[in-house]
């Protein structure tokens, strides 16, 4: 099969972008089929998200061709102009996009040509699609999209609801496309370790941005007695907002912020970290929560959001609405529990994650295309 991946979220050399999508092409590749990419990059949303503007051209990275488009405005183009002339949606079985800026660059495509198409739903379309600052265009491009899709993925059990709650019309085409954890993350064994006694070591993975929640996290932790040491992996705006407000809690001395760090980096963290906090809103799923459970953490997770339905409360997780006092609660709850009960939740973390990998989520897309 040869497939169109329509998406800005795929990176092309050591981009700082979630690899979620780039396991899916490789499993797919390692099948024998044949993916390129069309990056639709809108600079103003690339200079939002902080990212490098990538020079628009054709890339080629371990045999996957990248079309990196580049466009002042979502409305007024031709994205033929920009390809090659030999460009053509015939020459692909199927097309896939993620995001809603693939998605809008799907139906410029599908304008003049038609094709077998997938369209894939994240919490950013969610918010698209309820937010009135996106009503006058956007909302409608995404909707035309869902449409015009042949079926539509969801990237969780949560973003599913969602979606046909909103548009009910589309129900019997949607499915569920979970992301998968890399196969080299996966221990073979769990942690014999039990919390450290001296210090608790805590951690979180996320751009450090409002809707991660992270001063919720600093918050709380200046209200418990346990020593701790918070180890916050990302950057982004809030991180000197961050710093000021650990300094304010005299607390400074427990956090250490390490900026962005490769993957490795982030994993060997992982694995020295006792409970693992991620508490943002609108997540799309969150695929370090799976290399977290891997590494043998305890995981709080906001309910309701995100990974919910693959983390179930109180047996592999701990769920928790965002708010101070109730995950100082959470907290306390978890130092206070018995190592016995810790080590079963954890066990069964561990063995949530290792029936998540990339390959079995690149199967069960495929399966629902074909």
């Amino acid at each position: 099969m040869k497939i169109l991946f329509v998406t800005d979220l795929y990176p092309i050399g050591e981009e700082n972008i979630s690899k979620a999508l780039y396991y899916f092409v490789r499993e797919w590749q390692k099948e024998g089929h044949e993916v390129d990419i069309l990056r639709s990059n809108y600079i103003i949303n690339t200079i939002i998200r902080g990212r490098k503007i990538q020079k628009e051209k054709i890339y080629y990275e371990n045999g996957t061709k990248i079309y990196n488009l580049n466009f002042h405005t979502p409305f007024l183009f031709n994205v033929y102009n920009k390809l090659p002339k030999d460009f053509s949606l015939k020459n692909y079985d199927v097309m896939i996009s993620h995001m809603p800026s693939g998605a809008l660059m799907a139906n410029k495509l599908l304008k003049k040509e038609k094709i077998k198409y997938i369209c894939s739903v994240h919490a950013s379309d969610i918010v698209v699609l309820k937010n009135i600052k996106y009503s006058i265009y956007f909302r409608q491009q995404l909707k035309k999209a869902y449409m015009q899709a042949d079926k539509v993925s969801a990237r969780s059990y949560v973003l599913q609801t969602k979606i046909e709650e909103i548009m009910p019309e589309i129900q019997d085409k949607t499915f569920v496309a979970f992301s998968g954890l890399d196969n080299e993350f996966i221990q073979n064994e769990q942690s014999p370790k039990y919390f450290n006694q001296e210090e608790l070591q805590i951690s979180t993975v996320s751009s450090l941005i409002n809707r991660k929640n992270t001063d919720i996290i600093i918050k709380a932790l200046s209200m418990i007695s346990n020593k701790f040491h918070l180890t916050v992996m990302g950057d982004g705006i809030q991180k000197k907002r961050l710093e000021k407000l650990a300094k304010k809690l005299n607390i400074e001395e427990k956090i250490t912020f390490t900026g962005v760090l490769p993957r490795n980096k982030v994993i060997d963290n992982l694995k020295k970290s006792d409970i693992f906090i991620l508490i943002s809103n609108n997540e799309t799923f969150g695929l370090v929560y799976l290399e977290a459970m891997a590494a043998g953490n305890i995981i709080i997770a906001k309910k309701n959001d995100g990974i919910d339905g693959i983390l179930k409360n109180e047996q592999n997780a701990f769920l928790i609405e965002p708010e101070i006092l109730e995950l100082k609660k959470c907290l306390e709850k978890i130092t206070a529990m018995k190592e016995t009960e810790i080590n079963i939740i954890k066990q069964n973390a561990a063995d949530t994650a290792k029936k998540l990998t990339s390959s079995m989520a690149a199967e069960n897309y495929l399966k629902n295309i074909q």
